[in-house]
């Protein structure tokens, strides 16, 4: 995985699923399911619908604070 040395200086903008997916170069989002499952990355809800969105932040924060997450779930 290549890595983001200032990813603090990109907008902190809401993800979904499948782009929170293609961020960490995964295939699908069902990884992403995995880790706010696993309480690894905090979910959101928009008012306007069902879908679950992520902060890209939270979504870098994750990998930077704990990088053996994406290998181990």
């Amino acid at each position: 995985m290549k890595k983001i040395l200032r990813f603090d200086k990109h907008p902190n903008c809401y993800l979904n699923l499948c782009e929170a997916a293609k961020v960490l170069s995964y295939v699908d989002y069902r990884r992403i399911e995995t880790f706010i499952d696993n309480g690894f990355l905090k979910a959101y809800q928009m008012p306007h619908t069902n879908r679950k969105k992520v902060r890209y932040h939270d979504l870098m924060n994750m990998l930077t604070q704990k990088p053996h997450i994406s290998e181990n779930v």
